[in-house]
C-alpha cells in the first residue's frame, strides 16, 4: 500500500536521531509534523503532540530550506538530517531538484549554516555514513 498526501511539499528528515515527516500545505498555510517509525517494509506515522512539534519546528524551520551556491550555480536545498560531530551540530542537505545527488554538509550555529573545514569535512561525511548508512550512496 502506498499513501499519498495532497501536497507536493512532503519532506522526510532526521533530527535528534528521530525520523520525521514534514508536510506543508501552502494553500491553507498549515504545517504538520509526524514521527516516522519504520519496521521492515512498513512505516507508521505517529503524531507526537503539539509541544514536541513546536519544539522541533522552532529548531529546524530557520535552517530547513536554503539557497546554496556551488561552482557558481545557485540551487534550492532541503535539510535531510542533523547530527552531532565532536559535540558540534551538523546538517546534511540535498538538492531539491536532484534528490539522488551527493549530499552536502554544513555546521549549524545559531540558526545559520557554515562551511566545514576541508580537514573536518571527510570526517563529518564518515560520521554521517556510520550513523545513517541507508541515506548515503556516495561521498562528497
Amino acid at each position: 500500500m502506498q499513501i499519498q498526501f495532497q501536497t507536493p511539499h512532503q519532506y522526510v528528515f532526521i533530527h535528534n536521531d528521530v525520523k520525521h515527516l514534514y508536510l506543508l500545505w501552502k494553500k491553507e498555510q498549515t504545517r504538520e509534523l509526524y514521527i516516522v517509525e519504520s519496521e521492515n517494509e512498513s512505516m507508521t506515522l505517529r503524531h507526537p503532540g503539539e509541544s514536541y512539534i513546536d519544539y522541533v519546528l522552532l529548531e529546524i524551520e530557520p535552517i530547513f530550506f536554503r539557497h546554496l551556491e556551488m561552482d557558481g550555480v545557485v540551487f534550492s536545498a532541503i535539510l535531510g538530517a542533523t547530527f552531532s560531530y565532536q559535540n558540534r551540530l551538523m546538517a546534511m542537505y540535498y538538492d531539491a531538484d536532484k534528490s539522488g545527488d551527493t549530499p552536502i554538509f554544513f555546521e549549524i550555529k545559531d540558526d545559520e549554516i557554515f562551511d566545514i573545514s576541508e580537514e573536518d569535512y571527510p570526517l563529518v561525511v564518515q560520521t554521517f555514513k556510520e550513523a545513517f548508512p541507508e541515506y548515503i550512496h556516495s561521498s562528497h
